[in-house]
């Protein structure tokens, strides 16, 4: 089974812009019921829910995401929204290749694709990796000292990304997978100095300090 993913792989690069498969992408909802208690994606503790107050939510980031999948269907390069958590489950069908950059070398991935993508970067969005719109073979990134890590996540498993893990991918068949977007505490410090792109009219925005003064209020509120 590893070798036939690991022959998927490479016929999807040999064949890489033939064509364009579809992909049933941001679909809003959940295949999670209410009943399941741990590990629901649908309702997964996170303190960015908690930063953001009761029943405020923004799709996709604090509420899920189905994704509908089949061969060659591609996610490109990109970091989660807000440089916020991520998870992603498989609920039936084939598995998912991952490719991921550690974060520590988040910036010298930023640098290599501002180089390979100049033309884009000074003429257009300096935050052009949220676009989700660029790919790169990864031995061409081993070759510049920014070797991604390998994933093959099958049906009824968990990927989590960290926080600035630049992150790619495709769908080696037919699939369903459900994502959300979450925060420890340990990623406000991240958030405050996370970059969105402005280019964009539906690009996620949190204004972390704001969130934090209306916490703030609201635990003084329950004091008096």
């Amino acid at each position: 089974h590893t070798q036939f993913c690991r022959l998927l792989e490479r016929m999807y690069w040999r064949n890489c812009g033939l064509g364009k498969p579809w992909y049933g992408a941001d679909m809003k909802g959940s295949l999670f019921t209410q009943e399941t208690t741990a590990w629901n994606v649908a309702c997964l503790p996170s303190a960015l829910s908690r930063l953001l107050g009761e029943g405020s939510q923004i799709s996709g980031v604090n509420t899920p995401y189905l994704y509908f999948g089949m061969w060659r269907a591609t996610f490109a390069w990109h970091v989660g929204d807000m440089d916020l958590f991520s998870i992603n489950y498989i609920h039936f069908g084939a598995p998912k290749h991952w490719y991921a950059i550690p974060q520590a070398k988040s910036a010298p991935f930023e640098s290599f694709m501002k180089k390979e993508f100049h033309a884009d970067t000074i003429s257009s969005c300096p935050q052009f990796l949220h676009h989700k719109s660029y790919l790169v073979f990864p031995k061409t990134l081993a070759s510049n000292h920014i070797s991604p890590n390998v994933l093959v996540q099958h049906a009824g498993e968990f990927v989590i990304i960290f926080p600035r893990g630049y992150h790619a991918g495709l769908n080696l068949g037919l699939n369903c997978a459900e994502s959300v977007n979450f925060a420890l505490e340990s990623w406000i410090q991240i958030g405050l100095q996370a970059q969105f792109c402005k280019c964009i009219s539906d690009s996620v925005q949190i204004d972390v300090p704001d969130l934090l003064r209306r916490q703030r209020e609201r635990e003084e509120a329950k004091r008096v």
